[in-house]
C-alpha cells in the first residue's frame, strides 16, 4: 500500500543546502596544470634517441670473388658444382688446351730455329772456326726439327765461309801478283841502270877520243841513243810499279771492303734476328700463360656460388662470367642502404643496433655494430631505380659475444638502426614546421 505525503497548503519550502566546490575545481586546474607542464617540460629537455634505419645484408669484407675466363673456350671439364667449398688452387674448370698447346709448339720451334741462327751469325760476327750452340738448343737436338736447323746453320755457316774466303783468296792472289810484278820490275830497273851506267862509261871515252880527234862519231851516237832508250824503258818500269803499287792499295781496300761488307750484313741480319728472338720470347710467354689459363683454378678458398657454367663441351666467350666464390675465414661486414634524407646524420664512427632477422630471433638479441665506412656520392639501385648511400659496418667484438655461437652468412638480410645522436620530443615535433617554413616565402 502506497503512503503519498502531501504538503499542506501554505507550508513554505525548505532553504537549499549550501554546496561549495571551488576547491576541487582549482585542485583539478592544477593537476591539470601540473600535468601538462611536467609534459612540456619533458618534451623540451628529455633526450630521445634518434637512428637512422638502413636495411642491408651481411657481405664478406673483401667481397665475394668473381671468377672469369679471359680468353674463353670449349669446356673440357666441370670439376665443382654450386655450394661445394674449395681450397685456394684448387682446379674449378678446364677447358680445352689443344689450340694452345700447338700455338706455343709453333712459337717455340721458331723460336730455336732463330737461336740456331743467331749462333750463327754470332760465329760469323766473331769469325769464329765454328759455330758455338746455346746449351738449350743443343739439349733439345733429340727434336727432329731442331737437329735439321742446327744442321741447316752448320751448312750455311761453312758455305758462306767458303765463299767469303774464296773472294778474299782471289784478291788477295791479286794483290800478291801485283807485289811480285813490281819486284820484277825494280830488277829490271836496276838491271837497266847499270846498263845505262856502263853506257854513259862508254860514251865518256868516246867524247874523250873524239875530242882528241879519234873517236867514232857514229858508235858515240849509237851509245847514246842506247842509253836513252834505257832510260826511258827504266821510267816506264817506275811508273808501271807506281801503277801496280796503286792497283795493290785498290785491291786492299776491295779485301776490306768485302770483309765490312760481310759483317755489315751479318750484323743487320743479327738485329733482325734477335728483334725476332725477342717478339717471340713475349709471344710464348703469352702463350704460356693462355694455356695455363686453360685450367682455372680458385683464388681464394671459399664456397662456389653462382655457377653460371653446366655444360662440357660448351663455347665460354671471352670475359664471360664462370662463377663466384665467397671467401671463408673472412671478417663479415653489414652493406647496409642509407636514405638519401638520413645522410646528414650519418657518418664513420656511429655505432648502430643491428637486427638480424635470418636468425632466431628469441635467441639472437640485437647485436652491436659500428659504421666504418660511408660513400662519397650517392648510388643508385639497378633494379629499382631508386637512389642510396652505403654504408659499411662491422660488428663489434660485444656484437660477436651476442651472437651466442651463431654464424654469419654472406647474404644474410640485415635492418641496421644507425644510432645519429638524442633529441628531444619538441624537436621531432617542431622539425617538420621549420622544414616547411624555411621552404615558403621563398620567391620563384
Amino acid at each position: 500500500m502506497d503512503i503519498t505525503v502531501t504538503p499542506c497548503p501554505g507550508t513554505p519550502e525548505p532553504p537549499p543546502i549550501p554546496v561549495d566546490d571551488r576547491f576541487e575545481h582549482w585542485l583539478g586546474l592544477l593537476v591539470l596544470l601540473i600535468a601538462f607542464g611536467g609534459f612540456m617540460a619533458w618534451a623540451l629537455l628529455a633526450p630521445l634517441s634518434g637512428a637512422a634505419v638502413a636495411p642491408g645484408v651481411v657481405s664478406v669484407e673483401s667481397a665475394r670473388k668473381t671468377v672469369r675466363h679471359l680468353d674463353g673456350g670449349i669446356i673440357r671439364a666441370i670439376l665443382v658444382r654450386e655450394g661445394d667449398r674449395v681450397n685456394e688452387g684448387d682446379v674449378l674448370i678446364q677447358f680445352d688446351d689443344t689450340e694452345a698447346s700447338a700455338q706455343l709448339e709453333i712459337a717455340r720451334n721458331q723460336y730455336l730455329a732463330l737461336r740456331a741462327q743467331e749462333a750463327r751469325l754470332i760465329a760469323e760476327r766473331d769469325d769464329l772456326p765454328a759455330i758455338q750452340f746455346p746449351e738449350d738448343l743443343l739439349a733439345a737436338k733429340d727434336d727432329q726439327r731442331i737437329a735439321e736447323a742446327i744442321t741447316g746453320e752448320e751448312r750455311v755457316f761453312q758455305a758462306r765461309r767458303k765463299s767469303l774466303r774464296g773472294e778474299q783468296a782471289v784478291l788477295e792472289q791479286r794483290r800478291d801478283q801485283l807485289e811480285e810484278q813490281i819486284k820484277g820490275l825494280e830488277a829490271l830497273i836496276a838491271s837497266k841502270s847499270k846498263r845505262i851506267a856502263l853506257y854513259q862509261e862508254e860514251i865518256e871515252g868516246l867524247k874523250k877520243l873524239f875530242g882528241q880527234g879519234l873517236g867514232d862519231k857514229r858508235l858515240l851516237r849509237e851509245y847514246e841513243r842506247l842509253a836513252a832508250e834505257l832510260e826511258g824503258e827504266r821510267g816506264q818500269h817506275q811508273a808501271d810499279i807506281a801503277a801496280a803499287r796503286v792497283q795493290i792499295g785498290e785491291t786492299k781496300l776491295q779485301i776490306d771492303q768485302l770483309k765490312r761488307r760481310f759483317l755489315s750484313d751479318v750484323v743487320k741480319e743479327l738485329r733482325e734476328v734477335e728483334t725476332k728472338l725477342s717478339d717471340l720470347r713475349e709471344r710464348m710467354r703469352a702463350l704460356a700463360k693462355q694455356l695455363e689459363r686453360t685450367v682455372v683454378r680458385a683464388p681464394v678458398g671459399g664456397s662456389v656460388v653462382g655457377l653460371s657454367v653446366h655444360t662440357v663441351g660448351g663455347v665460354v666467350r671471352p670475359g664471360d662470367h664462370l662463377l663466384d666464390i665467397v671467401p671463408e675465414g673472412e671478417s663479415m661486414i653489414i652493406e647496409a642502404r642509407v636514405h638519401p634524407m638520413d645522410i646528414d646524420r650519418v657518418h664513420p664512427g656511429l655505432e648502430a643496433d643491428l637486427r638480424l632477422s635470418a636468425l632466431n630471433a628469441r635467441t639472437t638479441p640485437v647485436i652491436q655494430g659500428r659504421v666504418l665506412t660511408v660513400s662519397a656520392d650517392r648510388l643508385i639501385d639497378p633494379a629499382t631505380n631508386l637512389p642510396y648511400y652505403l654504408a659499411r659496418i662491422e660488428v663489434t667484438p660485444e656484437g660477436l659475444v651476442q651472437l651466442h655461437g651463431q654464424r654469419l652468412q654472406a647474404g644474410m638480410p640485415v635492418e641496421a638502426m644507425i644510432k645519429t645522436g638524442e633529441r628531444t620530443f619538441f624537436n621531432y615535433l617542431i622539425r617538420p614546421l621549420t622544414d616547411r617554413v624555411a621552404q615558403a616565402f621563398r620567391e620563384d
